[in-house]
């Protein structure tokens, strides 16, 4: 009777010893983790040592995959690495043609400040 309830015992810790997601990371680096959400561009998770803290998030593009604690996984793969590094550079473009604008309202703003606009 005593073995037959320290099977059952052994049998529900390893089930909760399994109950966890874990991200495996392109740099080898495997975290246990509990995913919260899994976005477009990043992966927003909590430690699970520490469930009550603070969420932490990922890109997408330094996964190779999340593998759930049903024991599903998803992989991903270097196309979608391509298209979140599109993204990126898409952003840096607009950021810089509007950091562009800004700089000559500021330079014309300037100049007419100091003396009734720029010389053509």
């Amino acid at each position: 009777m005593k073995n037959i309830l320290l099977f059952i015992l052994f049998i529900c810790s390893s089930n909760i010893i399994k109950a966890q997601d874990t991200l495996s990371t392109r740099y080898g680096e495997n975290i246990l983790v509990k995913v919260i959400e899994v976005g477009t561009t990043e992966v927003k998770y909590k430690k699970l040592d520490h469930l009550n803290g603070p969420v932490f998030s990922m890109l997408k593009s330094d996964l190779l995959m999340i593998k759930y604690e049903n024991g599903t996984s998803e992989k991903f793969s270097k196309e979608e690495k391509a298209i979140i590094k599109v993204k990126r550079t898409h952003n840096r473009l607009i950021w810089g043609i509007i950091g562009g604008l800004l700089g000559l309202g500021l330079l014309f703003a300037l100049g007419s400040a100091l003396g009734g606009g720029l010389m053509m």
